[in-house]
């Protein structure tokens, strides 16, 4: 490799690193997200408390970062004031101060204190879905894999699916169980695996010397 080529391939990688680290888009995925509804409020569910997930992808910038966490990882969420649910299909907006803490052992975390969220029912599938903004109070804190930091606002969303039966009076959801995924992400800093830098670096210098070729 020429001296020309060792400083393009720094500069591609450092280039690639300034823009994650400056603006990187950051996503945590859930996999086997439990929720219980009790008529006021949305809780984690399953056969444990705090529900244990089955992984936690970390993806920086659409890129997947280290192998997905698949021990320890556990869900405590509350979401309250969420009442009168139509049985029929529709949405509700819950009350602020909902929390929302992920644990990926290690002693690496997640705290966050949530704002009001909209909860959306859908009959026809039965497919109870949730969307809202969340963002750190003083007291939230975070420890994650990767050098990573996501700052404010961050977004949630929950796609579960009705496990059990719903039960329901006077027009309005009593009760439900369901299973599902959801999604953290918000824009902060994170730092690439070694081999994804590489690559980054290696497809740099392929399309340079592509375009110095065509010319």
């Amino acid at each position: 490799m020429t001296r020309f080529s060792k400083l393009l391939v720094g500069a591609i990688a450092l280039i690639c690193l300034t823009q994650v680290s400056s603006a990187a888009l950051i996503q945590i995925q859930l996999g086997g997200v439990d929720l219980t509804y009790n008529g006021t409020e949305i809780i984690d569910g399953g056969a444990s408390d705090p529900d244990q997930l089955t992984n936690a992808t970390f993806m920086i910038d659409g890129v997947q970062v280290g192998d997905p966490d698949t021990t320890d990882v556990t869900l405590d969420l509350r979401i309250p004031g969420v009442a009168g649910i139509p049985d029929t299909g529709g949405k509700v907006t819950s009350a602020a101060g909902g929390t929302l803490d992920l644990q990926l052992g290690d002693g690496q975390y997640l705290s966050l204190e949530l704002d009001a969220a909209t909860v959306l029912y859908q009959q026809e599938t039965s497919t109870i879905g949730f969307a809202f903004a969340c963002s750190a109070a003083t007291n939230a804190g975070l420890n994650l894999p990767h050098e990573i930091s996501i700052d404010n606002p961050i977004g949630i969303s929950f796609s579960t699916r009705i496990t059990e039966p719903v039960s329901q009076s006077n027009g309005s959801i009593d009760f439900f169980q369901s299973a599902g995924t959801g999604e953290i992400q918000g824009f902060g800093v994170g730092v690439p695996e070694p081999a994804t830098m590489g690559l980054l670096a290696f497809g740099g210098l392929a399309l340079l010397r592509r375009r110095r070729n065509q010319s």
